[in-house]
């Protein structure tokens, strides 16, 4: 599928994704939080969208989490609980994108879903999932060398919250 930037020059190709819920949310007549992974080039983007700034955040998290092991084979045990803040909400993406990936590397986890909380600037949040286990996160990335670059959280014209960052796998 070819997506359009915001401006719509840069054409983009949706590689997977999901959903944490399918269709429309209920009651509301929009989409579902989702996720999706995109190829810019040689570039490689997560990308998180919701309703909310907050469940655009927790969706660009499970993007990235996509990219180590897939979501749908992590089973929640843990409860980790994660905090930061920035001067801006693309810093905060970075910041809390940094979070997770340093919790991946450094306690060997692995995550399904996430609770994001935001109190102006600063970002609370429980990540929910369970210690790496070989067998079944098959084809598991390390995620320790990880960069990341060019976060943007934006407002869409419809209303829709998306956060999108480009990563260095």
């Amino acid at each position: 599928m070819s997506l359009g930037t915001q401006g719509g020059t840069d054409r983009q190709r949706s590689t997977q994704g999901g959903a944490m819920d399918a269709g429309l949310a209920p009651g509301t007549g929009t989409p579902s939080p989702r996720w999706e992974h995109l190829d810019r080039g040689t570039e490689r983007v997560v990308r998180g969208s919701g309703r909310t700034v907050e469940e655009a955040l927790e969706q660009a998290a499970v993007a990235l989490c996509a990219l180590v092991a897939d979501p749908s084979t992590v089973e929640v045990r843990e409860e980790v609980t994660v905090e930061c803040d920035a001067r801006d909400f693309d810093h905060l993406l970075a910041n809390w994108l940094r979070a997770v990936i340093h919790n991946m590397a450094a306690r060997r986890l692995r995550f399904r879903c996430f609770a994001v909380r935001l109190d102006g600037w600063r970002l609370f949040a429980s990540a929910f999932g369970e210690h790496l286990d070989p067998a079944r996160h098959q084809g598991a990335v390390d995620p320790r060398g990880f960069s990341l670059a060019g976060p943007s959280v934006r407002r869409d014209a419809d209303g829709r919250w998306t956060a999108e960052c480009e990563v260095d796998v």
